[in-house]
């Protein structure tokens, strides 16, 4: 049964204006002087604006009070167009984006739309917490609006002149008079609640401020000393450098998910993950997508979940008896050894002519004449035995009965299988649920203009230089022929089937990018296929390469002549392959080494591909779900030389 959205907005989160800063920064480029092609209305009301620009595709995605961010893709879009849609097609298809603008201090952003010969028209973004799409002519009148809006100091409807909100002072950029709006502060307020709303910083930036300056955040602004007064200040500096330049994340959890332009030191995650990605832009897709895939898949996996819940408690209850039994059948146990043990001596005590008590070691021993039994009580439990039967045969009744128990803890663990199985069937059930949403969500990205090296094996140096190598004969002449160049060096083993590979502009490289061309060389040569650990590597400048044989010489297909000296250089046959923003990276393990946090070395060996390469991606990819682990095992096994190996 397909899940359905919500008709309110969607999206757990709102972009701050410092945050909205940082976006705008990397996207105006892309839509200044876009064409708009046409508009869409997606399940969540957010519009999606698809634009053209010099060939290039792109779509824009605009959810009012939350964000908006480009996407190098396609969304699937709804069959039926909405009255939105349309109205905002009728004036804005054909047109062209000459101008954007981020209003100072505002959650607004403004585009100057020219269409035909010179029609002026303004698209308004507002992202305020009451945030609204408005469309107006150039004089300001609104044309159309996304919603009809009355607040206390303006109106925003068709018909109506649009008005901005009242502007307030706030802290936006390092060169912003700091001073001047720490001092127009209440300073009766608070420091946390100041910063957050007197200075604009919002409460996330406020938090973040006071703990890099280690000031009580619940001081007011009148208790402030200087000293602190000068650390918040710095503070303020340090964070806002932070939101322009720092590492892009999405923060996720079971409840939120949010996109952050650096991982802040005050936000704190339980039961979630981290999420790097390469830019804020991508952050903001990725974090609004999720957002969007929490709330229509909630039912789902909230009543997934307390189905799950149910059965952890069933196993928890079933483990306390498996325990219990455990116990029980071991004391029955131990019991009976301790009777078989002193048989002989309490079956004498059968024929006490009184009653009496005695004991035999650490066994205490009750004898009852008139009713004809003897208590037995032990470390181990207490027995009930009688003068009619043998204390052997009543011991070796204890043994059953302790068997009887081992066959009930055996059903109890057939049971406890059962229901983790059941739990595991609802996991992936849940994992398919959110697979499938999130490939409706998502959009369809294009494959980017591959790059020429792309069709043969390649890396980049850890100084930056690219090496590539061949793959066969053909390539071996192909990238020769077609890529050489004069600052090239070209390495080669003098072991048959070996790759030529050209480091471009390897005359200005170190021993260091030489030393890991070479290695990626020799990997991939038949020295690999033989098992051996080392191997020599010689290489040459440009100018040393001919393609032309000494007079009635042959020079076999994918085969170079050398002239003058060769230098060599030994090398080990080992590869790295590791993970880094979440994509596969392989490479000589000396370039990957200290770079890459989670690699895997692998030598020459005889462990075939596809079991080598489901080893790895259970070492750096243990949180991906099954379909995502065949495609990296499927890319892995392209780069295992040979198509053997093993970790080292």
């Amino acid at each position: 049964m397909p899940i359905t959205f919500s008709t309110s907005l969607i999206g757990g989160f709102s972009l701050s204006f410092i945050e909205l800063k940082r976006l705008m920064r990397e996207i105006t480029e892309q839509l200044m002087n876009s064409k708009i092609e046409n508009v869409y209305q997606m399940e969540d009301r957010s519009l999606v604006f698809k634009l053209w620009k010099e060939y290039e595709k792109c779509e824009l995605r605009i959810a009012p009070g939350k964000c908006l961010y480009i996407v190098r893709g396609e969304y699937k879009k709804p069959q039926k167009p909405s009255e939105h849609a349309l109205r905002f097609r009728r004036i804005l298809n054909n047109s062209i984006i000459r101008k954007v603008e981020l209003l100072s201090g505002e959650r607004i952003v403004i585009f100057e739309i020219e269409k035909g010969y010179g029609e002026i028209f303004k698209l308004i973004i507002e992202l305020l917490p009451k945030g609204t799409l408005i469309l107006t002519d150039a004089s300001g009148k609104i044309l159309e609006c996304l919603e009809t809006l009355v607040m206390k100091d303006r109106k925003i409807m068709v018909g109506e002149e649009y008005r901005f909100p009242p502007r307030k002072t706030s802290i936006t950029s390092i060169s912003d008079n700091i001073d001047e709006v720490l001092n127009s502060i209440d300073k009766n307020r608070r420091v946390v609640s100041g910063l957050a709303v007197d200075a604009g910083l919002g409460g996330r930036y406020a938090e973040e401020v006071v703990l890099i300056a280690g000031v009580d955040k619940s001081k007011k602004f009148s208790e402030l000393t200087i000293e602190e007064y000068s650390m918040i200040r710095e503070a303020i500096i340090k964070v806002l450098e932070f939101v322009d330049s720092g590492n892009p994340v999405v923060i996720e959890s079971s409840e939120d998910v949010y996109p952050l332009p650096y991982p802040l030191k005050s936000f704190k995650i339980q039961n979630g993950k981290i999420i790097q990605t390469s830019d804020f832009n991508e952050a903001v897709r990725i974090a609004y997508e999720r957002s969007i895939l929490h709330q229509v898949t909630k039912d789902a996996i909230n009543k997934i979940e307390e189905e799950i819940k149910q059965l952890e408690e069933e196993i928890e209850n079933k483990n306390k008896t498996l325990q219990k039994l455990t116990e029980l059948s071991r004391q029955k146990k131990d019991l009976a050894k301790t009777l078989l043990t002193f048989s002989s001596e309490i079956e004498q005590l059968k024929y006490s002519e009184i009653s009496k008590e005695t004991s035999i070691n650490e066994v205490r021993v009750k004898v009852d004449i008139s009713l004809k039994k003897i208590i037995v009580s032990s470390p181990h439990g207490e027995a009930e035995l009688h003068f009619n039967e043998s204390i052997a045969r009543q011991a070796s009744k204890i043994f059953d009965e302790a068997k009887n128990i081992d066959s009930a803890i055996e059903r109890l663990k057939g049971e406890l299988g059962q229901i983790r199985e059941r739990i595991n069937k609802l996991l992936r059930r849940k994992e398919s649920i959110l697979h499938q949403e999130l490939e409706n969500i998502s959009p369809k990205l294009r494959e980017g203009k591959k790059n020429w090296f792309e069709k043969y094996r390649w890396f980049y140096t850890s100084e930056g230089f690219l090496a590539v190598a061949g793959k066969d004969a053909s390539s071996n002449q192909a990238l020769i022929k077609k890529h050489l160049e004069k600052d090239d060096l070209v390495f080669h083993s003098e072991v048959r089937g070996a790759p030529i590979l050209i480091l471009k502009k390897g005359v200005y490289s170190t021993e260091k990018s030489i030393i890991e061309a070479a290695q990626f060389a020799a990997c991939y040569s038949r020295a690999w296929r033989e098992g051996l650990q080392y191997v020599s590597v010689y290489y040459v400048r440009s100018d040393q390469v001919s393609f032309s044989p000494p007079p009635g010489h042959y020079l076999p297909k994918g085969g170079v002549i050398i002239k003058g000296e060769k230098k060599y250089v030994t090398v080990k046959l080992e590869l790295a392959i590791g993970a880094e923003d979440g994509k596969l990276v392989w490479g000589p393990s000396q370039t990957l080494e200290g770079r890459i946090r989670k690699i895997v070395k692998i030598v020459p060996g005889n462990k075939k591909a596809k079991t080598l390469a489901e080893e790895i991606v259970n070492c750096i990819f243990k949180e991906l779900e099954s379909r995502e682990k065949t495609e990296y095992i499927e890319k892995i096994m392209q780069i295992i030389p040979y198509g053997s190996g093993l970790i080292s």
